[in-house]
């Protein structure tokens, strides 16, 4: 194991331990006791897709998500917000993500927030065999799972809906997870154009709806400043977040 992979995990585990909790072992160390293989399929059935947009979720409520990474003040910044309204949200942060800030995984849980894999290094699924995307998805085992199922969004959706891709996420212990709403928050929108997007959609992502998932990401430069416009539009069709405690 990398050095600095085993400094993250000792930090994530001691931090989990004084919470009561635990972290799996390092797939390198005992890749025999990661979450064993998913069934997998030759078709991703309608009700399978529903699942893989909806985060295996059928209920009325809207999940916020953020993708990629985000600074050290953002992040304070998006759980600061949350936890002022008391909203759990799902985080798909990379594994370079987590590396490079070893302090976020138990910060994100000690807020009550939910981890989710997003990839080691954001490498497109799509053009990646199986052995590829089980690496992608083991590598980033020093991410808590605490989801269930445990889901893995693919890099940019790549694949999300494949059943190549499905299989190979299986085959790793994962569930392969997309959105509804995609705020395209990570091209400089404005918190505006962002709050719109939720709301009522445009032509490339349709609003949101009870039960829908929305796609921000932590470096998006105008996400923060949206937060409180998609709450209010959520409250506004009388929707509701997931919920810390």
């Amino acid at each position: 194991m990398m050095p600095h992979l085993t400094f993250f995990r000792s930090i994530v585990a001691v931090a989990l331990a004084a919470m009561g909790l635990t972290i799996a072992p390092a797939p390198s160390q005992a890749a025999d006791n990661a979450m064993p293989p998913l069934p997998g399929v030759s078709i991703i059935t309608a009700a399978e897709q529903y699942n893989i947009s909806h985060l295996y979720y059928a209920g009325p409520k809207v999940r916020l998500t953020f993708d990629d990474c985000a600074t050290q003040a953002r992040l304070t910044g998006m759980e600061n917000w949350l936890k002022a309204y008391n909203i759990q949200a799902m985080f798909f942060f990379t594994g370079r993500c987590m590396l490079a800030h070893p302090t976020y995984a138990s910060q994100l849980v000690q807020a009550g927030q939910l981890l989710a894999n997003h990839s080691y290094d954001h490498g497109d699924y799509s053009r990646m065999t199986a052995a590829q995307i089980k690496d992608e998805v083991r590598r980033y085992g020093s991410v808590i799972p605490t989801t269930t199922p445990k889901l893995c969004r693919p890099p940019y959706g790549a694949g999300a809906f494949s059943v190549g891709v499905y299989d190979a996420l299986a085959q790793a212990g994962c569930r392969p997870a997309f959105w509804t709403v995609d705020t395209r928050d990570w091209d400089g929108s404005t918190a505006a154009t962002i709050i719109g997007r939720v709301k009522y959609g445009d032509a490339t992502t349709p609003r949101v709806y009870p039960g829908g998932v929305i796609l921000m990401h932590g470096t998006g430069p105008h996400t923060l400043e949206a937060l409180p416009g998609i709450r209010q539009a959520l409250i506004d069709r009388g929707y509701a977040t997931f919920h810390i405690n």
